[in-house]
C-alpha cells in the first residue's frame, strides 16, 4: 500500500473519531435539562432570610383600660374611663378622686376611684378613696410605701393605713398629718403615732411621728 493511501486512511480515522465525540457531546447536551438563568437581584433579596432582631417598643407605655368611680367594689358606680384617659400626659396620670371630676353617682356614700391600666404591656390596677389623688407614672418610681400603721404604737391597737398614705404620694414626695381625721381612731383616749415604712430609690427607710404632727418625705428620701 502506498504512503499516500495510508495517510488517507489515517486522516479518515481521525475524522471519524472526532465526529463520534462531537455527536456524543451534542446528544448529552440534548438529554440534559438547560440550566436555569440566575435569579434577579430583587428575587434574591426577597428570599434571603434576615436574622431576627428585637423589635423596638414604639407604642405608649401607659394605657388606661378602664376606670370606675363610685361605691366600690359592688355598689353603684360610673364608668369614667374616657375622662381618666384624657388626663394622661407625658406617660403619666395624676387625677383626684372627686365629685368635681366625675360627678356623684351615689349621693351620701364615700366613693372610690379604680383605674385598670397597662404599663409597658403589664396589666395593673390602683384604687384610691374619694378625696385622694391617684398618680401613675411610666418612669421609675422612687418612693414606695411598704406599710403604714396608725395607733397605739409600737405594741398597742393600731390600724393599717398603707393605702391611704400611699394615695398621698405626690411626685415621689409625701406630706400627711397623723390624725384621726385622716385615719379614724383605732385606740380611743390614747395618744397615737403614725409609722411609715418605705423604700426610696430601693433603700429601706422608716419614719414615725406623733398624733397631731405631719409626716413628710422629701425628694431626697428623708
Amino acid at each position: 500500500m502506498s504512503n499516500s493511501r495510508m495517510i488517507g486512511f489515517a486522516l479518515l480515522a481521525v475524522i471519524l473519531i472526532a465526529g463520534g465525540f462531537a455527536a456524543g457531546y451534542l446528544l448529552m447536551g440534548r438529554m440534559s435539562p438547560p440550566s436555569a438563568p440566575p435569579p434577579p437581584a430583587a428575587a434574591v433579596a426577597a428570599t434571603t432570610k434576615v436574622p431576627a432582631t428585637t423589635a423596638a417598643y414604639i407604642g405608649p407605655h401607659l394605657v388606661i383600660k378602664k376606670a370606675v368611680y363610685g361605691d366600690l367594689p359592688n355598689g353603684l358606680s360610673a364608668d369614667v374611663t374616657a375622662k381618666v384617659a384624657a388626663l394622661v400626659a407625658h406617660e403619666a396620670l395624676t387625677v383626684a378622686a372627686s365629685n368635681d371630676n366625675f360627678g356623684d353617682p351615689v349621693v351620701g356614700i364615700d366613693k372610690k376611684l379604680r383605674v385598670d391600666y397597662a404599663l409597658d404591656g403589664v396589666a395593673q390596677s390602683r384604687i384610691v378613696a374619694e378625696g385622694a389623688t391617684l398618680t401613675i407614672k411610666a418612669w421609675p418610681v422612687r418612693l414606695v410605701i411598704k406599710q403604714a400603721v396608725y395607733g397605739d404604737l409600737p405594741d398597742g391597737t393600731s390600724a393599717d393605713v398603707t393605702a391611704k398614705v400611699a394615695a398621698k404620694i405626690d411626685n415621689d414626695t409625701l406630706t400627711i398629718g397623723a390624725s384621726n381625721d385622716n385615719f379614724g381612731d383605732p385606740a380611743e383616749n390614747i395618744v397615737k403615732k403614725l409609722r411609715v415604712d418605705y423604700t426610696f430609690d430601693g433603700k429601706a427607710k422608716s419614719k414615725t411621728v406623733g398624733e397631731g404632727e405631719e409626716l413628710t418625705i422629701s425628694l431626697n428620701g428623708d
